[in-house]
């Protein structure tokens, strides 16, 4: 039963369900998400978000989708680095009291 190997996984979003269904349900769901993120990208709520959640819902499945999606990770995290050391994201870190303060990576000497 599903529930038995999902009660082994101690998290509990979507992609960690969906790495225990069968091949039957995660493929088509994964297939629908990255055409639906495709087709409908344009529109404000459906769109872009839905092309990595179907790759990571179709990476232990298909090799081919598993190297995209550890590209597309990789890509983002790159992305995220270069935007915060670039200035167009803000760092909030802990400081020495606690209390949080806002670094800007331009400050740093």
């Amino acid at each position: 039963m599903a529930t038995e190997r999902n009660s082994e996984d101690t998290r509990n979003g979507l992609i960690a369900r969906m790495r225990g269904a069968p091949r039957y349900v995660s493929i088509p769901v994964g297939v629908g998400l990255i055409l639906g993120g495709t087709i409908l990208a344009p529109l404000p709520v459906f769109g872009v978000w839905m092309l990595p959640l179907g790759l990571a819902i179709l990476a232990p499945h298909s090799p081919g989708a598993h190297r995209l999606s550890r590209r597309f990770h990789w890509w983002s995290l790159k992305f995220l680095r270069w935007s915060i050391r670039n200035g167009f994201v803000r760092v909030k870190r802990k400081g020495p009291n606690g209390d949080q303060e806002e670094r800007s990576p331009s400050a740093d000497p």
